[in-house]
């Protein structure tokens, strides 16, 4: 009965969440148009693999790894009976609100598995899918809402194997979650290898006899192998396709590229750790109050190595992340630390007493002994610890409205408190944020309204992304997946092409496929096209395009 009723609760949870999110990104992106560029860009990846000139999966590019894109597959096809499932990116929405529902389910499921007074259980559950970073990267489109997912699977599972021994759960959390979360994040990566020193580490101290070695050897390629394999097969088919294994790190398109490009990143080590810091305290403030009650709490217990799965795998991926932005080598975005938000609600359920653990598939044989719980047992630190993660609810939402640690997530005020008279800088900027591709929809329509043949636009998708995903006509557009690109670009006039669509030739702008091959096709032409329209840009970081109409061929005399 009560794995019955557990599945029934898990499945209006699961219901409840999606729907709310759901309706929050239809909102957000379908009605206000506040779209953020990474969602985007992997939903017009979702495109180019069904719609493009040349349909074909490695469309999907190799700069992000590929599951948020391909999950977004089957109802991107659906794109021609509604238009905004891409160009609004509402397919990222439903992608992310499945996610993130589902890694609300796996929070009551942690409770649900040691056996937790389900109102409190719940309470958790309530505060983390309500966590304002939760509920936004549950509804834009975003990696973060499956990387969060996979993580707390991950540290589910492997909380209860810490107790139970069983290899079911080295299953889940290394052959699945693992795996699928470097698929999904490139952070990953350090979680796999802390997974591996945790399982190795723990099973040869189980083993007191036998060859010890050899048991936690086989139990780290169980549960990191997959890992291992998803980090190098992408990479192999990264090589052999583009001829690039990290294209992230060394692609002009990749987040090193764009660093230089845009000269972001951190100026020192100090002040990125710093940074880092204070976004931690932003999204999660009362996590090292957290850790020190489940600290107290737990390590009087026989299961106090439960708290050893969620420290190791997100205190990896949040250290991964830190070390990372303080040497340069990504950009200063708040979500990138929203793993402090499932850590500090994990943390909060393991402040509180073992209920009855739930009965393991196949117990064991180095499973450690349990005795049964505490026939009346305390839960009055759980009442600490709920009210020390519902702290987190505010304090994140106000840190979202900081420009200087969350750039992406301040905008929001321009949709959630719009105030047409207010003039000021600060304002201005966040309407620009909300209106940020709203130019390239414009664009799209325009050219699609010219009734052009297949083939007849060339664009990079460094910034041609946006216009391309929101046409109707994705066919019209040469882009750099398509295999004839290169050609089609040497010889526009020759080959049918009409129109360049250029940016210009700074920033980021140096690395587009059209500046390259002509220098000044921005400014000038390149004595190759004829200036037709130029397109102020309403959208924040966003280039004003110009539209140039391909020269017609010069004609051989005699």
């Amino acid at each position: 009965m009560r794995d019955v009723s557990d599945r029934r609760l898990k499945a209006v949870v699961f219901v409840v969440a999606f729907a709310g999110y759901t309706a929050a990104g239809y909102w957000l992106q379908v009605r206000q148009g506040f779209l953020l560029g990474d969602a985007l860009s992997r939903t017009a990846a979702a495109q180019g693999v069904l719609f493009s000139r040349e349909p074909h999966l490695a469309a999907i590019g190799f700069i992000f790894t590929p599951l948020t894109a391909m999950v977004q597959l089957p109802l991107v096809a659906l794109a021609s009976w509604w238009p905004d499932i891409t160009a609004r990116a509402f397919a990222g929405t439903v992608m992310s609100a499945a996610f993130m529902a589902g890694a609300s389910v796996q929070i009551l499921s942690m409770g649900n598995d040691r056996g937790l007074p389900r109102r409190y259980t719940l309470l958790i559950t309530a505060l983390f899918a309500c966590h304002p970073m939760i509920v936004f990267y549950g509804s834009n489109g975003m990696s973060e809402a499956p990387f969060v997912f996979f993580l707390i699977w991950a540290v589910r599972r492997l909380t209860m194997w810490m107790v139970d021994d069983d290899v079911h759960h080295l299953i889940a959390a290394g052959a699945v979650a693992m795996g699928l979360a470097y698929l999904t994040r490139y952070d990953a990566a350090a979680c796999v290898a802390a997974v591996g020193v945790l399982v190795g580490a723990t099973t040869y101290l189980r083993a007191r006899e036998g060859p010890r070695l050899k048991r936690a050897l086989l139990d780290v390629v169980l549960v990191s192998g997959p890992g291992i394999a998803a980090v190098l097969g992408w990479a192999a088919a990264s090589w052999l396709i583009t001829g690039e294994a990290l294209a992230q790190f060394s692609s002009q398109y990749g987040n090193a590229a764009i660093l230089e490009q845009s000269g972001g990143g951190a100026a020192n080590i100090v002040a990125g750790l710093g940074y880092s810091g204070v976004c931690l305290l932003l999204l999660a403030p009362t996590l090292v109050p957290l850790l020190g009650c489940a600290a107290v709490t737990g390590l009087r217990r026989p299961t106090r190595q439960m708290l050893l799965p969620p420290i190791l795998i997100f205190g990896a991926a949040l250290a991964f992340q830190t070390l990372t932005y303080a040497t340069g080598g990504t950009f200063p975005f708040l979500r990138f630390y929203i793993v402090a938000v499932p850590f500090a609600a994990c943390m909060a359920l393991l402040v509180v007493p073992d209920g009855v653990l739930r009965t393991p598939t196949r117990r064991g044989r180095h499973a450690p002994d349990i005795p049964p719980p505490e026939a009346v047992p305390s839960y009055r630190a759980g009442l600490v610890a709920a009210v020390l993660f519902a702290v987190c609810l505010p304090v994140a939402g106000w840190g979202m409205s900081l420009p200087a640690y969350a750039p992406q997530e301040f905008a929001l005020a321009a949709v959630l408190r719009p105030d047409p008279d207010d003039t000021s800088p600060r304002k201005e900027e966040q309407r620009r944020i909300a209106a940020t591709f709203a130019t390239e929809r414009e664009l799209a329509q325009y050219l699609d309204g010219l009734g052009l043949p297949p083939s007849s636009v060339i664009t990079d998708t460094m910034y041609g992304f946006a216009v391309v995903v929101a046409s109707r006509k994705p066919k019209t557009f040469v882009v750099p997946s398509d295999r004839d690109f290169v050609k089609l670009l040497n010889t526009p006039s020759a080959s049918g092409i009409r129109y360049l669509l250029a940016v210009p030739n700074t920033g980021r702008g140096t690395a587009d496929a059209l500046n390259l091959r002509y220098p000044t096709l921005y400014d000038t032409g390149s004595d190759v096209a004829t200036l037709e329209l130029e397109i102020p840009n309403s959208g924040a970081y966003q280039p004003d395009y110009r539209l140039y109409r391909v020269n017609e061929p010069v004609p051989v005399p005699g």
